[in-house]
């Protein structure tokens, strides 16, 4: 039953027309956007943060959910992240790589694995060895770690 519905949805108009709606926004803002300022840079990746971004607000929306219904904090991040992850892996690889296979959700998990176990050796070694101010060390990984990981997605999750 859920097989069909989902495939009604995928054939339905309507999510046509928002694919199309949303193609069209990526492509006007990656192609000629301040001056097709963002035309060297990989479309999928410019994909890939709008998706990041859009993947933050729903996992603070679940996380501000969770706490709401009365779940202590640190359990309302552990499922905010179970749901964060399900919901990241089909944003990025259904709108990002245009990728529908569920079997990918390890590789997906081992990415997140790494760029954590990364992101993490990293700010350590900014902020506890060198002594910049958290603050700053993760505002500066940022960036590398989110091209590391469109990396990883791009060329071992989701490869073409």
């Amino acid at each position: 039953m859920s097989a069909n519905i989902k495939q009604n949805i995928l054939e339905s108009t309507a999510y046509k027309n928002f694919r199309a709606v949303l193609s069209s926004v990526f492509h006007y803002l990656h192609k000629k956007f301040l001056w097709g300022a963002f035309r060297k840079i990989d479309e999928k990746f410019f994909k890939f943060l709008f998706v990041g971004f859009l993947n933050t607000v729903v996992s603070y929306m679940l996380y501000a959910f969770f706490v709401a219904i009365g779940l202590i904090p640190n359990l309302a991040l552990f499922f905010q992240y179970i749901l964060g992850v399900l919901w990241n892996f089909k944003t990025t690889g259904v709108i990002v790589f245009k990728n529908h296979n569920n079997k990918l959700i390890f590789k997906f998990i081992g990415t997140y694995i790494i760029t954590f176990s990364i992101n993490s050796l990293f700010l350590n070694l900014l902020a506890v060895k060198i002594g910049l101010n958290e603050y700053l060390s993760q505002a500066i990984l940022v960036l590398p770690v989110a091209v590391l990981s469109f990396l990883l997605f791009k060329f071992w999750v989701f490869k073409e």
